[in-house]
């Protein structure tokens, strides 16, 4: 009898193990950060990866010194040519995703040009982000251009629905 309540036992210690890590696997890969891809060239002109960086909200992150203007909150668009853009005097310039899908989206800073000029995809990449994100660009100035010497951004978002973004330059 001694026997058999050791095979039990050790039967029953197998099977815990493997219930565990059935569980384990599935759960783990549901709480992973995010897609596998962060950014991804959507221009024939990009280049080498820009200088971007991108802070997760439900990171921890800290900023060194520097001053930003707050610009507004706007919503983002579908679509070339909105009337959403906000000016800026180039250098760096930021956005955070205040509301669009939970389970993150794909967006694009674009500069907007009036008239033929076809809208210019910053840096050409666009980036995977979630409602809190914050995409920061460094050193964007040549895309200030026109008579006001300012570039014109605004955010084009790659879902079908509403999203708002808040800017920074």
């Amino acid at each position: 009898m001694n026997h058999q309540n050791k095979s039990k036992a050790k039967w029953l210690r197998t099977m815990l193990a493997v219930l565990t890590l059935a569980v384990a696997v599935p759960v783990s890969t549901a709480f992973a950060d995010g897609p596998a891809v962060e950014s991804r060239a959507v221009d024939k002109t990009a280049g080498t990866a820009p200088n971007v960086t991108i802070i997760r909200a439900n990171g921890v992150t800290t900023m060194g010194a520097g001053e930003w203007d707050y610009l507004g909150q706007r919503s983002t668009v579908s679509s070339q040519n909105p009337t959403n853009y906000v000016h800026s005097g180039g250098g760096d310039f930021k956005f955070q995703v205040v509301s669009g899908p939970s389970g993150g989206a794909w967006y694009q800073l674009r500069e907007y040009d009036p008239g033929s000029n076809a809208d210019e995809i910053v840096t050409g990449y666009e980036y995977f982000l979630y409602p809190g994100d914050t995409l920061i660009y460094r050193g964007i100035s040549n895309y200030v251009d026109g008579d006001n010497k300012k570039a014109e951004f605004y955010v084009y978002e790659r879902f079908s629905g509403s999203g708002s973004v808040k800017y920074w330059d």
